[in-house]
């Protein structure tokens, strides 16, 4: 175990040309978040948005991977990219419920209504500095989909129907986080400890996952780790699934 630490987390935490815009956009929240720029709500909340933009450009990987295997005689159809949206729209208005419901009960002067999730949306997207945060998270997942997916043409190593399932997971973390640091923010009136809390949480979770994508020898020992952990699964199916989980 101890070998696994270091070898992974070391990995992890080292700047590097594969993490370096991932240290840049937190650095860049940070400074937005110190010079009073963005509110604490801002940041909780951009960062809750992230899921829409995530989910919209699952769908556009999934049609390059239906594309180009119908370019090639595949007879998957583009129908299931409809599927995951309808199911993953469905996904996120519950989850959306969920959170918004957390605020309302915290006393939060935004959201009074958890069930009313597009007029809630719409309050969020008037928060200060929100379409400044929202431009960097769209540009920061939109660089990462063309330089990572498309410039490595990862639609060659994965199915439209892998891909389908790659978003919630991660999604699922990602929003526990914003409501671990909604909870500083609504109940221990703590705005900017729960901003600062929920960039850096962030900032570690896709650290880890970039780090199991372009390293080898880091998702090699993962899988290994975990496999010796539970018998009833081999290494390579291990890693095959964190490889469609850190797409």
């Amino acid at each position: 175990m101890e070998k696994f630490n270091s070898a992974v987390f070391l990995k992890v935490a080292t700047p590097d040309k594969s993490n370096a815009a991932l240290y840049a956009n937190a650095l860049f929240l940070l400074m937005l978040l110190a010079v009073g720029f963005v509110t604490p709500w801002s940041i909780v909340m951009a960062y809750f948005v992230e899921t829409i933009v995530i989910g919209l450009l699952n769908a556009l990987k999934m049609a390059f991977c239906v594309g180009f295997k119908r370019h090639n005689g595949g007879t998957q159809g583009f129908g299931i990219i409809l599927f995951f949206l309808v199911h993953y729209g469905f996904f996120v208005a519950i989850q959306s419920i969920f959170a918004f419901t957390f605020f309302e009960l915290g006393g939060s002067t935004f959201f009074t209504d958890g069930i009313a999730v597009l007029k809630n949306y719409w309050t969020l997207l008037q928060l200060d500095g929100m379409w400044l945060l929202l431009l960097s998270i769209i540009l920061n997942n939109c660089f990462s989909f063309v330089t990572d997916f498309l410039g490595e043409k990862r639609y060659l190593k994965f199915t439209a129907s892998e891909l389908m399932i790659k978003p919630y997971l991660r999604i699922f973390i990602q929003q526990f986080v914003v409501v671990l640091s909604g909870f500083f923010l609504v109940y221990l009136d703590a705005g900017f400890i729960a901003a600062v809390l929920l960039i850096i949480l962030r900032l570690g979770i896709d650290l880890f996952l970039v780090s199991l994508r372009d390293n080898s020898a880091s998702i090699d020992k993962v899988a290994d780790w975990y496999a010796s952990k539970n018998a009833e699964v081999s290494a390579e199916e291990v890693k095959k699934q964190l490889k469609i989980f850190t797409e």
